[in-house]
């Protein structure tokens, strides 16, 4: 395998493969349609023609807005073909977020899936206007052929198209996704191709090459969807069946009747499901590899499913390693499993330093960094971002803490930045903030997370307002209408002042000291 490893460059490579060697085994289910190995690759290779007779190739951005489905999956490995870079964007933005990352992808064609809903369409003929990008836009019909019919009656694009004088960075993307941003802007992360196979083989041999069946409901913009599910499944011949958003019971009665081999999901959908009954022998029967990221899992949870679940796994990983770092290796102890986030996927890939570079002995502090072909490249146009990312030595700080325990296991220890997780997705709360400052009535706003038994961690914004009256529902509402419900605060509380450091600076420290 590792042989066939090396001779590969792309991932299409593993989807001919498949349609040669088993042409009939089950590919992708979602709802009633269910497409053969051979039938994904018939739609694909469709796909790319049209797309490539209406002028998309590299150096251009295919963008898609819709749930996980066959849609997002063959207009990925479409774009793959056609040298395209593809960009996901999550139907629960606000008009302002997807106008942001529509006008800094600069997409020269936007496919809408059949099953966005109404109120992302909304939201995304809002953004259009606000984005100012003159590209095509094509709206999917129900159905196998609705993507094929839409786009063979689409415009033709212009033939622009970036130049290596323009951004070497972005020529080499094969998917761009977009991290919250530490600023209040997200950051185009470029992903390219070596980066994505990478990833894939080594969580795949994880699972041991083993073909299977994944449940995938996890937001397309996001690396846990593109990288640690739909290209792992895709490069070990496995079917993926789509739920287009997440229900726990849904979600058991499908891992039940899809006969489910292999789920990946964050803490949160978990614990729901247990709340509803699912994580039960009777739904998850067919369950071999049950893995979880983004937060930590309860130890009673884990002691649950560790009574009937073979294999039981949780993982650590960032956008710019492109997915997974780290993962507890088969029969890891419920201790491992609770506490650490495992062991190193890539040998020699993974290092904690000290302020000053140098590696830490086990047990002491310092941040996690990382090495190898599976880390990105940079951020699109945003040269001063890419450079800050990287060490002087050119090792990528993750910006996470962490140590080494004695069995070589990595435990994380929390951050140097402010961001917070919320049910799996990565929060910044300058984002947060410049929604918040934004209302005439507010003079300054800073925002924490602070710990939540199911969603791990949620905002609690602390508001200064001036003169004018301003009501926490008020700043709730501004935040619900410009932010996806995600980013939220749970808590708004309003002062009639903020304690400050010596420079001038929130001192979020007493923030959190009041908190708790």
């Amino acid at each position: 395998m590792s042989d066939l490893h090396e001779r590969r460059t792309a991932m299409l490579d593993y989807l001919r493969e498949h349609a040669r060697a088993h042409p009939q085994r089950e590919a992708a289910v979602e709802g009633s349609v269910r497409l053969s190995y051979a039938e994904l690759a018939q739609q694909v290779e469709r796909v790319a023609q049209l797309l490539s007779a209406k002028g998309l190739g590299a150096g251009q951005v295919l963008a898609y807005i819709g749930p996980p489905g066959l849609q997002y999956y063959v207009s990925l490995l479409a774009a793959f073909h056609c040298g395209a870079t593809w960009v996901g964007l999550n139907p629960k933005y606000r008009s302002d977020e997807l106008a942001y990352v529509i006008g800094h992808a600069r997409p020269a064609m936007l496919l809408v899936a059949s099953t966005t809903d109404a109120r992302s369409r909304s939201e995304l003929a809002l953004a259009l206007d606000k984005s100012g990008v003159n590209l095509s836009l094509v709206a999917a019909q129900d159905g196998p052929a609705g993507l094929t019919d839409a786009i063979a009656q689409a415009q033709a694009l212009a033939p622009e198209r970036l130049s290596p004088q323009d951004d070497l960075i972005a020529l080499s993307a094969a998917v761009l996704v977009y991290t919250s941003g530490s600023t209040g802007r997200p950051k185009g992360a470029c992903l390219s191709a070596s980066n994505l196979v990478e990833n894939a083989w080594w969580l795949a041999r994880r699972l041991g090459f083993e073909a299977g069946r994944f449940l995938i409901n996890l937001p397309v913009n996001h690396a846990g969807c593109i990288s640690d599910t739909t290209l792992v499944a895709l490069l070990n011949g496995d079917c993926l069946v789509f739920m287009a958003e997440f229900d726990a019971l849904q979600a058991g009665q499908l891992v039940r009747d899809e006969a489910i081999s292999t789920l990946g999901q964050v803490p949160t959908q978990y614990q729901m499901m247990h709340a509803a009954g699912v994580l039960t022998p009777a739904f998850l029967a067919s369950i071999r590899h049950l893995g979880w990221g983004g937060s930590a899992m309860p130890e009673s949870l884990i002691q649950h499913l560790a009574g009937f679940i073979p294999d039981l796994f949780n993982s650590y990983g960032l956008t710019e390693s492109s997915g997974t770092i780290s993962v507890t290796a088969p029969g890891a102890s419920i201790e491992q499993l609770a506490a650490s986030v495992g062991v190193p996927v890539f040998e020699g890939a993974v290092r904690i330093v000290d302020a000053q570079g140098q590696p830490v002995a086990p047990g002491e502090s310092g941040e996690v960094q990382l090495h190898g072909r599976h880390v990105f490249p940079g951020y699109l146009r945003n040269p001063q971002a890419t450079q800050l990312a990287f060490a002087s030595d050119g090792w990528l700080r993750t910006g996470d803490t962490g140590t080494w325990c004695a069995d070589g296991s990595l435990r994380l220890a929390g951050r140097l930045t402010e961001m917070y997780k919320s049910g799996g997705y990565n929060i910044y709360p300058r984002e947060i903030e410049a929604v918040l400052e934004s209302h005439p009535g507010v003079a300054m706003a800073a925002v924490i997370g602070v710990p939540d038994p199911l969603w791990g961690e949620v905002g609690h914004a602390f508001v200064l307002a001036n003169a004018q009256e301003v009501s926490a529902e008020d700043l709730v509402a501004l935040c619900r209408e410009r932010l996806a419900a995600y980013k939220v605060p749970k808590k708004i509380d309003l002062r009639s002042d903020l304690p400050l450091l010596p420079i001038g600076k929130v001192d979020k420290k007493q923030l959190r000291n009041l908190v708790a």
